[in-house]
């Protein structure tokens, strides 16, 4: 038999560490692949908040005439709706109907194309636009469900044709919702002027006929789909990897940090401010926190590379007790 223990007492101790926390890393990295595979990475997540106000009422123009603007999006969504994968992740928020289940008329779960088709044929439109209270509502249920699965491409959709009845409530919890890395876009349906939220929010779309209503909803189900597909992994290490260690250091703080509690009145304060936000911040705006952030619906690669540093953290201190036991 070979005698190896001299071979290994003769090892200087970085070498062996560094082994063992390569060894850790892979099989981290292995488990995290397996967890993405489990979770769907390329996952698309969508919450649709429908303004059901009496407004929608009023008739728009379409292809055969005029019809109401609530006909126009219902026919719309069905559509759209009828072409998702069986599965998707997907829910529609009302701001008036639906009140026993707090709004939502599908809730934010995997599709069940039958039951969606079903219900949303039986919107009807009446009250008012209490979009900020129910941008809210929507906006938690997204960050409830990411907390617990962080991949895919997180999407809150607003379809509206008018300003928020509850304006106070909107200005106070926006600059929040925007910074959040969940990806906003707003359809305005058959409006004069452009929509107050039309450059506070990721993207903004027109919808003056059918035509142009049904054309905005299919572009952004398929950004969201295309989105979902894409893998950041590289850039996402690279944004850490030349940093100095103290930088770095900060840097896996704040990605640690909670961001998907509650929408707050008030962003959370991870320690640092962006000096180029500060100057380019809208007037009347508190800087770095009403400009809409980043879209992160790829954000899982973050979460990855922040659990397998800890991981390999971790165990690689525990092998360092054991050995000098």
């Amino acid at each position: 038999m070979i005698d190896r223990t001299a071979f290994r007492r003769s090892l200087p101790k970085c070498v062996r560490f560094t082994a063992v926390g390569f060894g850790i890393a892979c099989l981290a990295g292995l488990a995290m692949a397996g967890l993405a595979t489990t979770t769907n990475a390329s996952e698309s997540i969508v919450v649709v908040l429908l303004d059901d106000s009496g407004s929608m009422k009023t008739e728009m123009r379409t292809n055969s005439g005029n019809e109401p603007r609530m006909t126009v999006a219902k026919n719309a969504l069905t559509r759209v709706v009828g072409q998702l994968p069986e599965g998707t992740k997907f829910g529609l928020l009302l701001m008036n109907g639906a009140r026993a289940n707090q709004g939502w008329l599908i809730p934010l779960t995997s599709l069940d194309r039958a039951s969606a088709l079903a219900r949303i044929d039986q919107v009807r439109a009446e009250g008012g636009t209490p979009l900020g209270q129910s941008m809210k509502t929507a906006m938690d249920e997204l960050l409830a469900l990411r907390s617990k699965v962080p991949y895919g491409d997180y999407r809150l959709l607003v379809v509206t044709d008018g300003e928020a009845t509850d304006k106070e409530v909107l200005e106070r919890y926006l600059p929040d919702m925007v910074s959040r890395g969940v990806v906003v876009d707003v359809i305005g349906v058959d409006m004069r002027s452009e929509h107050s939220l039309a450059k506070r929010t990721h993207s903004y779309r027109k919808a003056n006929d059918a035509a142009s209503f049904e054309k905005a909803l299919t572009e952004i189900f398929a950004e969201s789909a295309s989105s979902g597909s894409n893998d950041d992994g590289a850039a996402d290490f690279d944004r850490i990897a030349g940093l100095p260690d103290e930088f770095a250091t900060e840097s896996l703080k704040a990605l640690t940090m909670a961001q998907n509690g509650e929408i707050a009145e008030e962003r959370p304060n991870v320690g640092f401010t962006d000096q180029n936000s500060v100057a380019n911040a809208p007037i009347g705006t508190s800087p770095g926190s009403s400009a809409p952030a980043e879209p992160k619906g790829k954000s899982s690669s973050f979460f990855a590379l922040v659990i397998l540093v800890v991981m390999t953290a971790i165990l690689s201190r525990f092998f360092m007790s054991k050995r000098r036991r």
